[in-house]
């Protein structure tokens, strides 16, 4: 993963050593979501995100694929 260079306290992911991403919710916490992220090399990191945050930007992703 490489970060580019930001503003302080923005930081930019580069997704080119990505090689699996799932997303996970429960209906226990509907608002948050699991991001785990598998890297090249098996490594893999779990974030925990805001489920509205995702949402909009998945809408975001389709709209400018139409």
């Amino acid at each position: 993963m490489t970060f580019d260079p930001a503003p302080p306290g923005e930081q930019r992911v580069s997704l080119e050593n990505v090689r699996h991403l799932t997303l996970r919710y429960s209906r226990a916490r509907p608002e948050k979501m699991e991001m785990c992220v598998e890297y090249v090399g098996g490594r893999i990191k779990v974030f925990e995100v805001e489920r509205y945050l995702l949402e909009r930007l998945l809408e975001q992703i389709e709209e400018q694929e139409a």
